[in-house]
């Protein structure tokens, strides 16, 4: 090993940080594995949270989404295929897909404020998707929480 890679050896990998946030993307990220394998949500939101070092309570949050998701996704597909007039559901990309039916299931179905699930929601796709996915994801969401006549 040279110095360069003991130095980078000694930074600590932070992974998820063990609060709402860090829930958030623990359900994005197994629920991209529940899409590549369906069935499989509930052990990939296990192990993935066990790996993190995730809290009881951050886990249970983690859990509502994804099962938020899981109970309501017909619904939630519906609401974005009608406020993503030019793009069919095939044409969205499968983790901008997974981050507005995560935005829509807290808002809908979870009762988080608009507002904080869509600042999250922009969040992860910066985080995760391509680097204007952000923009789409706002876009959808503003016409949905407007359509629906919801505070901002």
């Amino acid at each position: 090993m040279t110095e360069g890679e003991s130095a980078l050896a000694e930074i600590p990998d932070p992974g998820l940080p063990d609060n709402r946030h860090g829930a958030r993307q623990l359900a994005l990220q197994a629920l991209y594995w529940e899409a590549s394998s369906p069935g499989d949500g509930r052990r990939a939101l296990c192990e993935l949270g066990e790996e993190a070092g995730m809290s009881a309570p951050t886990l249970e949050f983690a859990a509502q989404l994804v099962g938020a998701v899981g109970q309501h996704g017909g619904e939630l597909d519906q609401l974005i295929d009608a406020a993503a007039s030019h793009w069919r559901q095939d044409r969205i990309a499968r983790i901008d897909g997974i981050i507005l039916r995560l935005a829509l299931a807290e808002i809908i179905h979870c009762g988080i404020p608009a507002r904080i699930a869509m600042d999250e929601a922009i969040e992860l796709a910066k985080a995760y998707s391509s680097a204007k996915a952000y923009l789409f994801v706002n876009g959808v969401l503003d016409a949905l929480v407007r359509q629906r006549g919801l505070p901002l």
